[in-house]
């Protein structure tokens, strides 16, 4: 296993940045995910710790060694890729031994750890087949032990259940979450899917325009976001952003929300007072909206109007959907309830969980 630290590393392509001087400390046995939109960078980030890539700026080290001009093949990693890259000609077995063959490891040895590596992933009774005779989530899991199988320092995963559905994207979650409680061995992740990261992680990098914008654990980026694109990033559904503005009376703070003249109550607080009389933007996720029927427990500077315009029944939970001022605004609802389009409902808010933001920096005010 390895620690790996990225030092002000930086990669460009041509006269376009990719990734601009990031620092990062990955501990050894450490479950790294870095996450974001296409072209943030994460993916550049991956190969260049991988070796695939060269780098611009900045160094890469394993355990304290620097390894910026060691080749792929000298930096002790397994790389597992969105395409499974198997060979068809091959049984399963052959594939999972072919860079050990490669590697010359003893013939004896080989068959210990393919055998080893597939009873692990639940493939022992697939080890004659080929790849044509397997499913996606087959040979995802194949991919998977042709890397358990080199025993390397660090595995590196690039977006590798993309191509599985649904539930298979599901079920390998459950897999991969499992082969690292029993492996530890260091992990770097890399996806463009929040629900990956915030189910796999131990820690979130969160990535924009080839920087890091926020990294810590899972529900720390989830409840605690330091700005709006965070805040919208992470999370399903996003978090919803009303428009308003911060006013004061008698002492007293509030947010005047959308147009409609509904205000929600604040404590006080000294963190805000340059922002008084400005337009601000709340951060609200939908389980923080609780929806009630207009006059059941309405609670005056914690609610506003809520008519209803979309509703989408999940089972466990319905999603209802409004517009307030211009913003699409979605909160989760109790199916008891059975809401239906044109019910007006009241939404109450937890105050303890709203985030304000600046419109014009996009950051979390008081972070």
């Amino acid at each position: 296993m390895a620690a790996i630290e990225l030092r002000n590393l930086s990669k460009n392509f041509g006269d376009v940045p990719a990734v601009r001087g990031i620092d990062l400390a990955i501990e050894d046995g450490e479950f790294i995910v870095l996450v974001g939109p296409s072209g943030c960078g994460k993916t550049t980030t991956l190969r260049m710790i991988a070796g695939l890539e060269s780098v611009s700026g900045g160094s890469i080290a394993f355990d304290g060694k620097e390894v910026n001009r060691l080749p792929p093949k000298g930096r002790d990693i397994a790389m597992v890729f969105q395409s499974y890259a198997l060979y068809p000609h091959m049984t399963v077995f052959s594939n999972m031994a072919f860079g050990l063959k490669l590697s010359g490891v003893d013939r004896a040895q080989i068959g210990e750890r393919v055998r080893a590596a597939a009873e692990l992933l639940n493939i022992s009774e697939l080890l004659r087949r080929r790849p044509r005779e397997l499913s996606g989530g087959q040979r995802q899991r194949v991919a998977m032990g042709r890397a358990i199988v080199r025993q390397p320092r660090a595995f590196l995963f690039d977006e590798p259940l993309s191509n599985l559905d649904a539930n298979l994207r599901a079920q390998m979650r459950v897999e991969i979450k499992r082969l690292h409680g029993q492996l530890r061995t260091t992990v770097v992740y890399v996806t463009h899917d929040q629900v990956e990261a915030m189910t796999l992680a131990d820690r979130i990098v969160v990535m924009r325009d080839g920087e890091i914008i926020q990294s810590g654990p899972p529900e720390e980026v989830y409840q605690t976001p330091v700005d709006r694109f965070v805040a919208g990033f992470i999370g399903a559904p996003k978090m919803n952003f009303l428009p308003s503005r911060l006013v004061q009376e008698n002492g007293a703070l509030s947010l005047a929300v959308g147009d409609g003249g509904a205000e929600i109550r604040l404590p006080a607080s000294d963190a805000l007072a340059g922002t008084v009389g400005k337009d601000v933007e709340i951060g609200l996720r939908p389980e923080h909206l609780a929806m009630r029927t207009p006059g059941e427990a309405d609670e005056p500077g914690r609610s506003f109007p809520f008519p209803v315009e979309v509703v989408e029944p999940l089972g466990a939970e319905t999603l209802v959907f409004t517009t307030i001022s211009g913003a699409e605004v979605v909160a989760r609802c109790d199916p008891g309830l059975h809401p239906r389009p044109g019910d007006q409902l009241t939404a109450v808010v937890d105050t303890t969980k709203l985030h304000l933001i600046d419109p014009e920096s996009g950051r979390v005010l008081g972070r």
